[in-house]
């Protein structure tokens, strides 16, 4: 069989098997050679390079750096090791001019590592510190925690970090530092305790150094100065005969004797009274003694002894114990009204409410005697602001403002009056409502109800034994008129009983009625009662009248036409039976009369007679033809007599009026009036 002739290989064609026989060879070992047998054929040249199949990429792996230990690098796991090895392709010489791939195997092992004999070198000497940082004695070495990021491996775009812990060295574990073992024996003795009979070293004086020059200076200058030298003196005898004579010390005074507490005055005999003074001043400058004749002692100065009555005269007088049959109306409140008006707004000290509050009801412990000097004191020092109130520009008050300014409506009455009450303890509230005050005009017959407007305020406070009572301190400090305002005290807004107080009061919260019998009247009949309107009342409470009581009740009296009464009665009475005009009141009562029109006598146009009231000191009645009171369309009204010539109407009795009328000039003063028809 003749030889093949070989076939030229190009240098591509041999690289290119150089590199296939190179895999699955271990790097560093030396090339396999293989035997061929004599006898067979020569191998024939390699092929032409044939496109290798296309291999999966190659997943990436995590840098693991190994872990950080103290021991030798021998023991040491090899690090870095990848997540899984592909195997290289291999291909089938055996093959007549195809190449097949075989499947993949697993891969050829790694050699193994050898130890290496060379030791790590050791490292450099410590540079000692000047600041030495002590640990604090511990069975268990002191444990920390490093935290490291590793490189980017090659096959990885993602920094892995891993972390080593330093704890607490546990035998048998690598990388552990164990702590020594405590032994007591190997421990410096401790130093011998010092005795106190020892003295103590004393502290060497400081060096002047480099950092400190300055120390020596210092030195010198706490040192005190040297004392200068004395001159020296020639030695006499007397000098040596002192000096062999040994200093005695100074001799202490006797030491003094204690005294007993008890020689004080403690428990001592109180039987034997103490021995009086052996000389006393007379009156006549001499001493008095034993053997003195002069046994009268010296006048007591009079003119230093202190006068109760002024004492008592600069004080309120105390409240009086009431009997079960009194009542407010006759109560005596001289002690708070005086002592309101020891403090006018001008003079007060404070515009706040707290001092006057304090100052106006502290010497009251009775809650009604505190609340009438509130009431009282708003009568002496504030007036209704008509300027205000007739301009319809009334504004917004407080407690301040009005002891400020003085001036106030009903809103600033009540506000201050309730500021103050709460300012001393009391409860008081202010109630808002409709009043038949100024302005106000009854309903005529057949005339539509008003709706409800509220236009005034007053206020409730709780008194004595906790009773709620109204009362107008507007109202009972004066009135107005066209004119003006008049101050004009009416202690009948503080007295009254709540049932006739709502006579000319309506609240709009039907909870501020406060009536004895708790009705709570509808506005139909406050505004427009059954009975019809009643006569006008003008100063029946300073009279110490009963305003309820006056009669006829209805202020039309018809005095022409049929079915007229033989006799119209006009009759009133004082506000409670034991009601005491001097003791309550402002004196003895007056004498009332009727004036009226059509009275035979009073033949005179305009012409009116006084005709008057009979009495028992308790009521006041009179009976009088209807047909003698006058005309449709006129008055009649009660009065009572003011004066009589020059003199005071108090006191007077109905003959005494009766023998000086017509002859006496009289004043007069109205208490109520009615309408005739």
């Amino acid at each position: 069989m003749a030889e093949e002739t070989p076939q030229p290989v190009s240098i591509q064609s041999r690289i290119a098997a150089l590199n296939l026989g190179q895999v699955g060879r271990t790097p560093g070992s030396p090339p396999t050679v293989q035997a061929q047998s004599v006898s067979e054929p020569r191998a024939p040249a390699l092929p032409a390079p044939i496109n290798r199949p296309f291999l999966d990429n190659r997943q990436k792996t995590a840098n693991n750096p190994p872990t950080q230990s103290h021991g030798s690098a021998v023991n040491r796991p090899i690090g870095n090791e990848p997540i899984e090895v592909l195997p290289a392709p291999s291909i089938d010489r055996r093959s007549s001019g195809t190449s097949q791939t075989q499947k993949p195997g697993p891969p050829p092992k790694l050699p193994p590592r050898r130890p290496s004999a060379q030791p790590p070198p050791s490292l450099p000497p410590r540079r000692p510190s000047e600041h030495q940082m002590k640990s604090r004695d511990s069975y268990e070495s002191m444990s920390s925690v490093t935290s490291d990021m590793s490189s980017i491996s090659a096959f990885s775009t993602t920094p892995a970090r891993t972390s080593t812990s330093r704890a607490p060295s546990i035998e048998g574990t690598p990388g552990r530092v164990r702590a020594p073992v405590y032994d007591p024996s190997s421990l410096p003795p401790l130093p011998q305790k010092r005795s106190k009979t020892e003295d103590m070293p004393t502290k060497a004086s400081l060096k002047p150094g480099y950092t400190s020059p300055a120390v020596e200076r210092a030195n010198a200058a706490l040192a005190p100065p040297p004392m200068p030298r004395r001159p020296s003196k020639t030695p006499g005898p007397a000098s040596d005969a002192l000096a062999s004579v040994k200093k005695l010390p100074p001799e202490l005074p006797p030491p003094m004797s204690r005294k007993s507490p008890l020689s004080f005055g403690l428990n001592k005999t109180t039987e034997t009274p103490p021995p009086l003074p052996g000389n006393r001043p007379n009156a006549f400058g001499s001493k008095l003694g034993c053997d003195s004749d002069d046994s009268v002692p010296p006048p007591v100065p009079l003119s230093s002894r202190p006068n109760l009555t002024q004492i008592q005269a600069s004080k309120p007088r105390p409240p009086l114990s009431y009997s079960a049959e009194s009542c407010l109306k006759c109560r005596d409140f001289s002690a708070p009204d005086s002592h309101a008006a020891r403090f006018p707004r001008q003079s007060i000290p404070s515009t706040t409410v707290d001092w006057l509050g304090q100052q106006l009801t502290s010497p009251f412990p009775s809650a009604t005697d505190k609340a009438r000097a509130i009431f009282t004191w708003l009568h002496h020092n504030v007036a209704y602001n008509t300027k205000a109130f007739f301009s319809g520009n009334i504004q917004p008050s407080t407690p301040a403002s009005t002891i400020t300014s003085g001036l106030a409506v009903c809103e600033g009455y009540a506000g201050l009056f309730a500021a103050l009450a709460m300012r001393a303890g009391l409860e008081a509230i202010v109630v808002s409502g409709h009043g038949k005050g100024y302005g106000h005009k009854a309903l005529a017959p057949g005339e539509p109800i008003p709706p409800y407007s509220a236009g005034h305020a007053w206020n409730a406070v709780c008194i004595d034994n906790g009773e709620w009572k109204l009362i107008d301190a507007c109202w009972g400090a004066g009135s107005v008129s066209p004119e003006g305002y008049t101050k004009h005290f009416k202690p009948e807004r503080f007295t009254q009983d709540n049932e006739t107080f709502g006579l000319d009061h309506f609240p709009g919260d039907n909870a501020h009625f406060f009536r004895s019998d708790s009705r709570v009247l509808s506005w139909e009949d406050y505004i427009n009662p059954v009975e019809g309107e009643g006569p006008l009342i003008y100063d029946a409470g300073e009279q110490g009248l009963s305003k309820i009581s006056f009669r006829p009740v209805q202020k039309q009296i018809q005095v022409s036409g049929n079915g007229l009464p033989p006799m119209v009665r006009f009759q009133f009475e004082k506000v409670c039976p034991h009601f005491d005009f001097v003791k309550n009141g402002s004196g003895k009562p007056y004498v009332f009369v009727l004036g009226v029109h059509g009275n035979p006598l009073a033949n005179e146009k305009g012409r009116v007679d006084y005709v008057p009231f009979e009495t028992n000191n308790a009521s006041w009645w009179l009976d009088i033809d209807p047909k003698e009171l006058g005309a449709g369309g006129e008055e009649v009204s009660v009065f009572f007599v003011r004066t009589i010539g020059d003199d005071d109407g108090r006191g007077w009795s109905v003959q005494q009026y009766k023998d000086a009328k017509g002859r006496k000039g009289m004043g007069f003063g109205a208490v109520a009036k009615w309408d005739l028809r």
